[in-house]
């Protein structure tokens, strides 16, 4: 009968760990449930506050430098700068091309008067 007694414990024993792991389980998973709905509703504001800022934002920049019309006036004038060097370019290329040819074929055989000179002084021995 002793031993009725202290099965009987022992399967009570066995029951409430049971319960309290099935609690703690299902605590578990309500807390994971509810970061997941934390997480989703602070990336809802955070998208939120993120398209406001940005709104702000471009306003302000709109408000400090002007419209995009100031913009594109001034690309449509850097294009022009750059299209007009890109025509002076290719209209002294060949020019240049030639210029630099003809100083590297044209060979003057008289030695520099700067290095004449040097010749011209007494040297002096050492």
């Amino acid at each position: 009968m002793a031993e009725g007694r202290e099965n009987w414990a022992v399967d009570e024993l066995l029951k409430a760990e049971e319960e309290a792991n099935n609690i703690i389980k299902t605590a578990q998973k309500e807390r994971e449930k509810k970061i997941k709905e934390a997480k989703v509703a602070a990336d809802q504001e955070i998208a939120v506050f993120r398209r406001e800022e940005e709104t702000r934002y471009n306003q302000e920049i709109l408000r400090r430098f002007g419209s995009t019309k100031e913009e594109e006036e001034l690309e449509r004038k850097t294009k022009a700068e750059i299209d007009k060097i890109y025509l002076d370019y290719e209209a002294n290329k060949l020019a240049v091309v030639d210029m630099l040819i003809k100083r590297v074929i044209e060979v003057k055989l008289e030695v520099p008067r700067v290095v004449k000179g040097q010749f011209e002084q007494p040297q002096q021995n050492l």
